[in-house]
């Protein structure tokens, strides 16, 4: 049975002069999700999510929310609140009062009916008896929580988050992304989240919806952005990939699986767009899908360690290859476990990989080569 959708972009576009900073983007939102929209800087992310509040105009295309048509919807009108990557809480308020100020902007409910209404939100975001302080008495991640519930005491159809775990320090924003998660699965209300961030974006979402210049790449579950990327940007953006250029097809072992040539050494990979023999291709691979043996085995690719870097519950081992008619380098993420090899730098190594560590797609030229053509 379908989903019910909460939020539908259809053909959404936004100009600003010259500048298309949104280019015919198109995604739903189902209803109860958490839905992320990832990209690098500039990428358009943003723009997206302010047309859906109402603080954008689109320049062509709609945005609908419960099914209905918001474009001349005024922004305080939408059912919809935004949490800012400044949170905006007011200092001089207590929490009860930064909570309640909605409600009371909104009027027609009795105080007493508001405290209820905020207090009954304040205790499933786990800030029970701390109505009283002082925004300045609270910790960053209660502070989160704080403007978490301001916007969900409304109860909107959908809560927008512009990147408000940007500004916490490292711990606490590993902590507080998992909480988020467990605050939207718990109060059941759509989160769309905007973020740079991927490994948030991986973490939180039910699905992640990649832009890149104004362009949507790929709509996708996170297993599926990261395990079958639809585009060489979503390949090169998510995850730690290593990135091979300028190799060549030289099988197609079925529609989704082909050999590629890389300096005469062999590899197979999975085609992540339509391939033909001859093509020339950029090869993307996984550097914990690799499985390295110490010394020179029967089959797979022999390199040399050049590095080993220990990263606590894993290693990074930086593999120059030796067999190569070019010179490759590739990093493999080594987990630390009792049957985790034993090898040190200059020690000969043997690399071998399946289909599911490997996406090609047609060669793109890096940015400072086509400043240079």
């Amino acid at each position: 049975m379908p989903r019910e959708i909460d939020v539908s972009v259809v053909n959404l576009t936004k100009q600003f002069g010259s500048l298309t900073a949104v280019n015919n983007v198109s995604f739903d939102v189902p209803k109860g999700s958490f839905f992320s929209i990832l990209g690098p800087s500039a990428s358009g992310k943003t723009t997206v999510l302010r047309m859906i509040a109402g603080f954008e105009a689109p320049s062509s295309g709609d945005i609908f929310i419960g099914g209905k048509r918001m474009n001349d919807v005024p922004a305080n009108k939408r059912p919809c609140n935004l949490v800012f990557q400044r949170l905006a809480l007011f200092p001089m308020m207590n929490v009860i009062d930064n909570v309640t100020f909605g409600l009371r902007r909104r009027g027609g409910i009795s105080k007493s009916d508001m405290v209820k209404m905020a207090q009954d939100v304040l205790d499933r975001v786990d800030l029970k008896g701390l109505n009283q302080r002082k925004i300045s008495q609270l910790s960053g991640g209660q502070q989160q929580r704080v403007a978490l519930a301001r916007s969900l005491v409304l109860d909107p159809t959908v809560l927008l988050l512009d990147e408000p775990l940007s500004a916490l320090d490292l711990k606490l924003r590993q902590d507080m992304k998992l909480e988020l998660k467990r605050l939207q699965a718990r109060m059941g209300t759509t989160f769309m989240y905007i973020t740079h961030d991927q490994t948030i974006a991986l973490a939180m979402s039910d699905t992640i919806a990649v832009i890149n210049f104004g362009k949507l790449e790929q709509v996708a579950s996170p297993d599926e952005l990261y395990r079958r990327p639809a585009t060489h940007f979503v390949a090169s953006f998510v995850g730690e990939n290593n990135q091979w250029n300028n190799g060549r097809v030289v099988k197609l072992v079925d529609d989704n699986t082909c050999q590629v040539d890389f300096g005469g050494l062999l590899s197979v990979a999975r085609a992540g767009e339509k391939l033909a023999v001859g093509d020339n291709i950029d090869l993307f691979i996984r550097p914990e899908m690799i499985l390295l043996q110490p010394g020179r085995k029967d089959s797979g690719i022999v390199g040399k360690i050049k590095e080993i870097n220990f990263d606590g519950a894993h290693s990074l081992v930086v593999v120059d290859l030796v067999d190569s008619k070019v010179p490759l380098t590739i990093n493999v993420k080594l987990q630390h476990t009792e049957q985790t090899p034993e090898v040190a730098v200059n020690d000969i190594v043997t690399l071998s990989w399946g289909q599911a560590a490997a996406n090609a797609f047609h060669h793109v030229a890096p940015i400072a080569d086509k400043k240079e053509a």
